[in-house]
């Protein structure tokens, strides 16, 4: 048996180290807690680093490109806390510095004392970690370009022309009348027949079906189509609305920092403005969460302004814009929820630090958000119109 030897490691190693075994790494610094479960290649439990008190924000990522790293969606873009690595996670659980996660690292593998044979081991199951990284990061890379080729594919099979469709009713329904902006956003079409397919986590049920459906095109900053969104409609007692299934809104496509193009503006003296990614510098951008909300921010400001939406609360600082953006008007819902309040603090600090001068529209007419504003304001016309 060879003598114990002190042999030097580089970073990138360790880490490999660690997320071959990575089973173990987070059975021990992430441990399982009641409610703990595996998703899509993710292990969800509480954060073993705050007072977390239920399972679902926090989760570490098992398998492929991204093995051992670790997010916290309640927390958000803030490193070490909201997101980091496999040593992060050893620093998170632990309340230390990364040096000493480092030592706990080399511990845990048992590095401090390892033998001729043990380095051979250590060193082999790092290079097969970094091979299966590499393989699955292709992998990947090749599913995400699958899921944009599908994407576009859907929004391009749509029709154009809203006019009369469920979409326009459904929007109509929403206090969206489209007729007031003299043209209908051409990011937006109408699906007749789009396939849901939905599979309940808890209980694997499978929801599956072709309705009607509203989709809009998803851009990068670039101007490419990556993805899309698609908001499936049935008609009610009260007219066309989202279709009664567990989540009427679904995107195809990883849409992290993209974007829904609402709205254009007006371009100079009035003429077609261009696409934002081929505007000029000092552009000023209205950002809301959802289309209804985007849309109802367009007729509100009637037309005049470029407006798109976020998706989701937690893209809505995660947008990559085009530098020709000088400013933002984030459009916040009335939202008692911390979390909801934390993630539009966070989208206000990730703006200003891109150089961005950041507003804030607050909905003052009441209800959640502003399409309910739109609505409210809507029915009070109305009603001041049938006193009249």
């Amino acid at each position: 048996m060879s003598a114990p030897l002190r042999q030097t490691y580089s970073l990138d190693e360790i880490k490999h180290m660690l997320i071959s075994q990575l089973d173990s790494v987070v059975g021990r610094y992430a441990p399982p807690a009641q409610g703990s479960y595996r998703a899509h290649g993710k292990y969800f439990t509480l954060n073993p680093g705050r007072a977390d008190r239920h399972v679902g924000s926090f989760c570490v990522t098992m398998a492929g490109p991204n093995a051992g790293r670790w997010n916290d969606y309640a927390v958000g873009d803030v490193p070490g806390q909201g997101f980091g690595d496999v040593i992060d996670l050893i620093a998170l659980s632990l309340g230390c510095s990364n040096a000493d996660a480092l030592r706990e690292a080399r511990a845990f593998l048992g590095l401090q004392t390892a033998s001729a044979e043990d380095v051979a081991r250590h060193r082999a199951a790092a290079e097969r970690s970094r091979q299966f990284q590499a393989e699955a990061a292709q992998r990947d890379k090749e599913k995400r370009e699958s899921r944009a080729r599908a994407a576009r594919a859907i929004w391009h099979s749509g029709q154009a022309r809203l006019r009369d469709t469920p979409v326009h009713h459904y929007l109509r329904g929403r206090g969206i009348d489209l007729a007031r902006l003299g043209r209908q956003p051409g990011v937006l079409r109408y699906v007749p027949h789009c396939r849901y397919y939905h599979e309940d986590r808890e209980t694997g049920e499978v929801f599956e079906g072709d309705f009607p459906a509203m989709v809009a095109a998803v851009t990068n900053r670039r101007g490419m189509t990556v993805a899309c969104h698609r908001t499936w409609l049935a008609i009610g007692p009260n007219g066309w609305g989202k279709a009664a299934v567990p989540a009427p809104k679904k995107v195809l496509g990883d849409y992290a920092g993209a974007y829904i193009p609402i709205w254009k503006g007006k371009g100079p003296r009035g003429g077609k403005p261009p696409a934002l990614h081929q505007a000029e510098p000092g552009q000023h951008v209205y950002i809301a969460e959802g289309i209804e909300d985007a849309l109802s921010a367009v007729l509100l400001l009637e037309g005049e302004a470029r407006v798109i939406a976020a998706i989701s609360l937690s893209n809505l600082g995660r947008i990559e814009l085009p530098p020709t953006v000088a400013s933002v008007t984030l459009i916040s819902d009335q939202d008692e929820n911390a979390a909801a309040r934390a993630a539009l603090e966070r989208a206000i600090a990730l703006h200003r630090a891109a150089g961005r001068e950041v507003r804030i529209w607050s909905n003052a007419w009441g209800g959640k958000d502003l399409n309910d504003a739109l609505r409210l304001v809507a029915a009070e016309t109305s009603e001041e119109e049938r006193r009249a």
